[in-house]
């Protein structure tokens, strides 16, 4: 993905073991990663997670992630004053 500026509209940093610090934003066009001078842009946050760490995310990333991203949605109902909800209908 092409460099694109990011205006962030949500913002966090997580730390993995042996890992140093890592920010995390959600842009309008998808999500930057940095770690160090190493960054990951991608519309798929686990894509540029793995971009930016330079390997496939296991258990203690994954777990990470799953928690950032509680995070953010929070952070959205709370700003929007309600919950997201949509309908999913199962295969027969």
């Amino acid at each position: 993905m092409e460099a694109q500026a990011c205006e962030p509209h949500f913002q966090d940093s997580l730390t993995l073991p042996g890992e140093e610090d890592i920010r995390v934003y959600r842009c309008s066009w998808g999500w930057c990663v940095k770690r160090g001078e190493a960054a990951g842009r991608s519309r798929f946050l686990d894509e540029a997670f793995e971009l930016a760490l330079g390997r496939r995310l296991e258990g203690p990333a994954v777990r990470a992630l799953v928690e950032m991203l509680d995070r953010e949605l929070t952070a959205r109902r709370d700003a929007a004053g309600r919950t997201a909800a949509t309908t999913v209908d199962l295969p027969a």
